[in-house]
C-alpha cells in the first residue's frame, strides 16, 4: 500500500523566517558551499534534501508469452517529506547490468503495476529486476525474479460438451500448433456469462494428463455455462483456449436424491394443501447467502429458488402443481452447505385422487386443531363434577 504523509516537514520551517531556514539547511550537501550573496530558493533546498524513491516490492512474473514476459509489482513505500517523487521505471533482464525504460500501467487503479518486457528469446531464462527513477536518481533494485518466455501451445480442437445430472464432460482433440515446451496436460474451465476472451468469470471444471483428451467435473444443477479447454506445457504455462461451447442447463437428479436432513412446513401453515395452491416450507444447513432451488418429484419440476439467510436457513412459498398425479411425491431443496458440498433437504407429500396434498413428513405446530372431541370430554368431566357436588351436599344434610 502506498503511504502518504503530511505536507513536507521542511515547509513548516517557513515560520522561522527565510534567514533562519537558509542557515538551518546550510549543512545539506551542495548547499554548505554557497557563498554570501548567492540566491538559494526554498524549493531548491528542499529538493536537494530529498532521497531517491524506495524500491518496487513483490516483483513477480505474471505471464509469459511469445518472446515476452509480463511482470507485476507493488509501488515502494513513499514518504514525500524525505523522498523524491517517482518519475518512471526501468527494467533489467541481466540482474542490473544493463537497464531499459519500462512502461507500466495500473489497470485496477491501486498500488499494483503491470508491464511487459518484449524482444526476448523463447526458452531462455532471464534474471529480471525493476527500479524506480526520479530527479534524485534511481531507487535500489527490486528482488530478482526468473522469467522464461515461451511460445504458447495452440488451441485444442473439436471441443464437445455433454451433461448429466450435476456433471459436465468435455472432450477434445490434441492441438496442431506446437509451443516452445511440450504438452504436459490439459485444463477445462467453465465461464459465466461468456468465454475467456469476453471477460466471463472462470471456474475450474477438470484436468487431464497429456494423453487423455477428456475429463468430467461437477456443475451446479440448473445452471448454464460455457466451457473451454487449453493445454498446459511442461513449464506450467497455459496455451491458447479452444472456442467455448455452451453446456445448456445442467439437469437435476432424475430420482429423489439422498436426503441430508428434513424440510418442514412453516409454523402456522396448514397440513393439507390442495393441488394448485401454495404451501410454505423451511430448511436449514445451507451456506449463508447461497441459492437454494426447490423442486418436487417423482419427476423433478423446479418450483422456485430462494437465498439462504445469514444463518443458512430459508423460508419459501411454493405451489403444488395443479396437474400433479395422485400418489407419493417429495419436495426437495437443493443447494450447498458451508463446506461447498451438495445438500438436499426433503419433505414427503401425498396427493390424493381428490387433488388434496397431505404432508406426511414432520408434524406441524398444533394450530387450528379439531376441538369437538376435547369439548365433549370437557362436558363429561363437568357433569361428573356436578354430580359429586350434589352427593356431597346430601351426605352433609343427612
Amino acid at each position: 500500500m502506498q503511504l502518504t504523509s503530511p505536507p513536507r516537514r521542511a515547509l513548516g520551517l517557513l515560520t522561522a523566517g527565510t534567514i533562519g531556514l537558509s542557515t538551518a539547511l546550510l549543512g545539506v550537501a551542495g548547499v554548505a558551499s554557497a557563498t554570501p550573496g548567492d540566491a538559494v530558493s526554498t524549493e531548491d533546498v528542499v529538493s536537494a534534501a530529498l532521497t531517491a524513491p524506495t524500491a518496487p516490492r513483490y516483483l513477480e512474473v505474471y505471464e509469459v508469452g511469445d518472446g515476452s514476459v509480463t511482470l507485476t509489482f507493488l509501488l515502494g513505500y513513499y514518504d514525500p517529506a524525505v523522498e523524491a517523487e517517482t518519475t518512471g521505471y526501468e527494467v533489467s533482464t541481466d540482474n542490473g547490468s544493463t537497464w531499459n525504460p519500462f512502461v507500466v500501467d495500473a489497470p485496477y487503479g491501486n498500488n499494483e503495476r503491470f508491464g511487459t518486457v518484449t524482444g526476448l528469446i523463447n526458452g531462455q531464462s532471464y534474471d529480471i529486476v525493476v527500479r524506480a527513477t526520479s530527479d534524485q536518481g534511481p531507487s535500489v533494485d527490486s528482488d530478482v525474479v526468473q522469467g522464461t518466455p515461451a511460445k504458447p501451445i495452440g488451441a485444442p480442437g473439436a471441443l464437445t460438451v455433454t451433461t448429466a445430472p450435476g456433471k459436465v464432460t468435455a472432450s477434445w482433440s490434441a492441438p496442431t500448433v506446437a509451443g516452445t515446451f511440450p504438452v504436459d496436460g490439459y485444463a477445462a474451465y467453465m465461464f459465466q456469462p461468456a468465454g475467456p476472451d469476453a471477460g466471463g468469470m472462470g471456474d475450474s471444471l477438470c484436468h487431464s494428463t497429456a494423453d487423455v483428451l477428456t475429463c468430467t467435473g461437477d456443475a451446479d444443477f440448473g445452471s448454464e455455462w460455457q466451457v473451454s479447454v487449453f493445454a498446459i506445457d511442461s513449464e506450467g504455462n497455459g496455451g491458447i483456449h479452444a472456442a467455448p461451447v455452451a453446456t445448456g442447463k445442467i439437469p437435476f437428479p432424475a430420482t429423489v436424491p439422498a436426503s441430508n436432513g428434513p424440510m418442514t412446513p412453516a409454523a402456522g401453515s396448514s397440513g393439507k394443501v390442495e393441488a394448485g395452491k401454495t404451501m410454505t416450507v423451511t430448511g436449514t444447513g445451507y451456506a449463508p447467502g447461497s441459492t437454494v432451488t426447490l423442486l418436487i418429484y417423482s419427476e423433478p419440476q423446479v418450483l422456485t429458488t430462494v437465498v439462504a439467510d445469514s444463518s443458512g436457513n430459508f423460508t419459501a412459498t411454493v405451489t403444488v402443481p395443479a396437474g400433479l398425479a395422485p400418489g407419493e411425491h417429495t419436495l426437495v431443496a437443493s443447494g450447498y452447505d458451508t463446506n461447498g458440498d451438495q445438500r438436499f433437504t426433503t419433505l414427503a407429500v401425498t396427493v390424493s385422487a381428490a387433488g388434496t396434498a397431505t404432508v406426511t413428513g414432520p408434524k406441524l405446530a398444533a394450530t387450528g386443531a379439531d376441538v369437538t372431541l376435547p369439548a365433549i370430554g370437557g362436558l363429561a368431566v363437568l357433569g361428573l363434577g356436578t354430580g359429586l357436588i350434589v352427593v356431597a351436599r346430601r351426605r352433609s344434610a343427612a
